[in-house]
């Protein structure tokens, strides 16, 4: 079970955040604080998985707390204000949900809070640290000249593995989807199916992958929409992306999945 630690100035504010996350089971409020100062201390004490943080409090803004945040602690975000995203974004944190949060919003995050959180636990290996073939020497991320709209599908990189020096050859043709987490990103390949855990951001891939062959689908995934065999619905708030027999399906939320909807109906090819 996750464990939350909400940071807000406004006591209503806070409880609001509490009734909403205790619409999940499985995360936990071990406390809250209304400001920096307070925050600073609860972090000590009670030591959450996940910090929900406001940005303009009285003493000192969300921003200023983050040099206080252990790391692997994650933050999140929660403001009325969207011009603070970039600089939350820059300071890596997990995501950042805009006032009144959207509890189908608010799923999505805690969806990759519970996958991240999963992937710490797991050892390297387990991760994908041993799926980079014979080479052993450090390989950093290979950059493909031309950037969008100069690569091709055939066209392969070398990409540094989390938890290794090694790196794996990723051909983009093989690429079904990209999913973020945070500094990393979970990349699903097929012949054969597989799922890598990459020290790589998600917008360094767009960087390089060939112009209009992905489509994003929110802050955290790009998909390969003509390699989706199949869709469904497994709860209001979620849906599962199917690619094909051996391939891990992607599980999406529900802006992403509408945001789906959207791309493949202006693509012609119709909802799935």
């Amino acid at each position: 079970m996750l464990t939350a630690l909400l940071v807000d100035d406004e006591p209503l504010a806070n409880e609001r955040m509490r009734s909403l996350l205790r619409a999940h089971g499985d995360i936990e409020i071990v406390g809250t604080a209304g400001s920096v100062a307070a925050a600073r201390k609860a972090l000590e004490s009670l030591r959450p998985d996940v910090v929900f943080l406001d940005v303009e409090m009285p003493g000192g803004t969300g921003l200023e707390l983050l040099p206080s945040v252990p790391e692997g602690m994650q933050v999140v975000f929660v403001t009325a204000y969207e011009k603070y995203a970039v600089d939350a974004f820059a300071a890596a944190a997990l995501d950042y949900l805009v006032k009144p949060v959207n509890p189908e919003r608010l799923s999505e995050t805690l969806r990759r809070l519970k996958k991240l959180a999963d992937l710490q636990r797991l050892p390297p290996t387990a991760a994908g640290a041993t799926s980079a073939g014979d080479d052993d020497d450090p390989v950093e991320s290979a950059a493909v000249p031309g950037g969008p709209g100069g690569t091709a599908l055939g066209d392969t990189i070398h990409v540094r593995l989390r938890h290794s020096k090694r790196a794996a050859a990723v051909t983009f043709d093989d690429i079904c989807w990209i999913e973020s987490l945070q500094n990393y990103t979970r990349v699903c390949l097929r012949n054969p199916g597989r799922v890598l855990l990459f020290r790589r951001r998600l917008g360094e891939w767009e960087a390089e992958l060939p112009a209009g062959r992905f489509a994003r689908l929110g802050r955290s995934v790009l998909v390969r929409t003509e390699r989706i065999e199949e869709t469904e619905w497994t709860s209001r708030n979620e849906k599962v992306l199917k690619f094909g027999a051996g391939i891990e399906p992607l599980v999406v939320g529900r802006l992403a999945a509408l945001r789906l909807r959207e791309i493949l109906e202006l693509e012609g090819e119709g909802p799935l």
